[in-house]
């Protein structure tokens, strides 16, 4: 895993420029329909987007992070809502605190009206968080746009443990630089640049295939099963083999890297 700045993934990638948001597809195709312009006026250059995995694979997201946006160790987050049901705040809360028994941070979850760090709605279509402290930086800095009473437990966890991966400084696993996907471009470009999606190639090459430079980066060994891993399909590859294909919880490298960096647990 490693250390940097955050593009669009979870636990291991480096941040950039560029502000991604994820949106349902109204038809309810199971992937999301990402619209890339959405958020850029007020979310700037610091978040990363979430997708929602299709049961039969689809792009998921291990870990690492700029050392710049890591909260100082031992920190108390404070973390409020805007909206959302009671349960669907409390099944946040739930998977949120599942970090908290590895990374010495602990999320304080303050009233709605209370100053916070951490800043989460559910009124956009997508999900996506802020990397690390950046979050205090923005009236909103995490959504979870498709949670609702009736998300499964499962897709509750995903979700929340991804963002807050993010939420802690953790970019996405497939840009580390030890990954060495051999990826079949062509089809990468054919499916995200078509329905539901429709990225330019440009997006395709910052959310998907970008690889981070080792440059100025803390980093552990690439993880497949990192929860901050996009899946890889068999297509997207040219040896036909796919890769984290529906990484739901922890892995054992995101728990030894939050450790690691947030050490003082036990």
């Amino acid at each position: 895993m490693k250390n940097h700045f955050l593009k669009s993934g979870l636990l291991l990638a480096l941040i950039t420029t560029m502000t991604v948001s994820c949106k349902k597809n109204a038809a309810e195709t199971p992937l999301e329909n990402i619209n890339v312009n959405a958020k850029k006026t007020e979310l700037n250059d610091n978040f990363t987007c979430q997708m929602k995995i299709a049961k039969n694979g689809g792009p998921v997201t291990e870990g690492n992070g700029a050392a710049s946006k890591r909260w100082a160790n031992g920190s108390t987050v404070k973390v409020r809502f805007t909206g959302g049901s009671a349960y669907v705040r409390n099944k946040v809360k739930q998977y949120a605190k599942s970090w908290e028994t590895y990374a010495n941070i602990t999320f304080s979850f303050v009233a709605d009206n209370a100053s916070a760090d951490i800043k989460i709605a559910f009124d956009d279509e997508g999900s996506w968080s802020a990397l690390g402290t950046d979050a205090r930086s923005y009236s909103t800095s995490m959504n979870f746009g498709w949670f609702d009473n009736n998300t499964a437990d499962t897709e509750f966890r995903r979700t929340t443990v991804h963002e807050f991966g993010h939420a802690l400084g953790l970019d996405h696993e497939q840009s580390h630089p030890d990954a060495n996907i051999p990826w079949n471009t062509q089809a990468v470009y054919d499916y995200y640049m078509g329905a539901p999606n429709y990225w330019s190639k440009e997006d395709v090459d910052f959310n998907v295939l970008s690889v981070n430079s080792r440059s100025g980066l803390s980093y552990t060994a690439y993880d497949t099963k990192s929860i901050m891993h996009y899946p890889v399909e068999a297509r997207f590859t040219t040896n036909n083999k796919a890769i984290a294909p529906n990484n739901t919880t922890l892995s054992q490298g995101d728990i030894n890297y939050v450790k690691m960096y947030y050490p003082g647990r036990n």
